[in-house]
């Protein structure tokens, strides 16, 4: 359930998004692929913002989680503040364009990343984030402008994205975006059992930053770690890989697809963990990606995502998520997770690609 819980937020925290380019007459009216064609071609200028939010998730109808949400972004420079607060414990988080830095007040712990060397550029707006999403499902989900409605006594547009196909859910989702400053201001997904709501009010745009607004105070006494310390990438050859994991992995052997490189991820926290992703390309470009990392206990939580369901890969028991096209089993004490890159990798190439691979010096 707490899985289900995580993927929720990461949707519903969308809400703080700002759109740009699109008068709104010429969105009214427009099917979901022409609204995303419009939205995809508009020239976008990230605004600044100051927002206070109340994101609620439901489970099962019952309400578990209500925190509220305070937001400062500077447009031009890409710096952000986010406060969490949820049952009196607070978070902080801020982008000041050269470090990230994150802190819980009441466990004491605080993160930072040195991020000066990726240059000034403003982080990844949410119109771009929100266009992602709506290509990543547009084959899978209706995208429809449901009309011009009034929220909070200012005109927004309705926008919804449903699946297809029942039976193969990935998230649907519901948008209300101020058409004037195309800022989402209201968001609500639904993901199985799961319901989250993300409601901005108010909304205060160009206002006038402090030079410790993207300054987090943190008290002398909290170690700050790095956090790049919770999470290592790092490109490395086959026999290293294999180290990582502590024995041999299956391979694609076949030459019909290049491995073009394959990265390491030592996770931190309560994972701790190596994984290993491996990227195999045809004509430069990614056609598959796998990931592998020594198969974890047992007794966590085996239950199958609403976009999940039951599949046989290599003569064993697996799982397949058509919305991302990913089959995942475990064998000989690795978990192995199949990626495919386009819409040509359908769940039954995917276990033709899986049933040939082979572990090296294997006939």
């Amino acid at each position: 359930m707490m899985k289900k819980g995580w993927m929720m937020l990461g949707t519903a925290l969308l809400a703080g998004s700002l759109l740009g380019g699109c008068a709104e007459k010429e969105m009214l009216g427009l099917s979901g692929d022409e609204m995303i064609e419009k939205v995809v071609a508009a020239e976008t200028k990230p605004a600044s913002y100051y927002a206070e939010g109340e994101m609620k998730i439901w489970s099962d109808d019952k309400l578990n989680h209500t925190m509220h949400i305070k937001e400062w972004v500077d447009g031009e420079t890409g710096r952000k503040r986010t406060e969490t607060e949820e049952n009196g414990h607070v978070s902080y988080a801020v982008n000041n364009g050269t470090e990230i830095t994150i802190y819980e007040k009441e466990t004491g712990t605080a993160y930072s990343m040195d991020v000066s060397a990726m240059g000034q550029q403003p982080e990844q707006t949410q119109k771009q984030m929100l266009v992602d999403q709506l290509e990543r499902l547009r084959d899978s989900h209706d995208v429809d402008m449901m009309g011009q409605e009034k929220l909070q006594g200012q005109d927004v547009i309705h926008i919804k994205l449903t699946p297809k196909e029942e039976g193969t859910l990935s998230i649907s989702s519901e948008y209300w975006v101020d058409p004037k400053t195309w800022m989402i201001v209201k968001v609500i997904s639904t993901y199985g059992d799961e319901k989250s709501e993300m409601v901005y009010d108010p909304i205060q745009y160009d206002p006038e930053f402090s030079e410790n607004t993207f300054v987090i105070d943190i008290p002398k006494e909290v170690d700050v770690k790095d956090l790049n310390d919770l999470t290592q990438n790092s490109e490395v050859s086959l026999e290293e890989a294999e180290q990582a994991l502590g024995q041999p992995f299956l391979q694609d052997m076949n030459g019909e697809l290049e491995l073009s490189r394959i990265e390491m991820t030592s996770l931190g926290g309560e994972l701790s963990r190596d994984e290993v992703t491996l990227y195999y390309v045809n004509n430069d470009k990614v056609e598959v990606s796998m990931t592998v990392f020594k198969a974890p206990d047992e007794d966590g939580d085996d239950t199958l995502l609403p976009d999940e369901s039951e599949v046989e890969v290599r003569d064993t028991e697996g799982s397949y998520m058509k919305s991302i096209r990913n089959i995942s089993w475990t064998e000989n004490g690795l978990r192995y997770s199949i990626m495919g890159e386009n819409e040509e990798w359908t769940k039954e190439k995917l276990q033709a690609w899986a049933k040939d691979l082979k572990l090296p010096n294997q006939p």
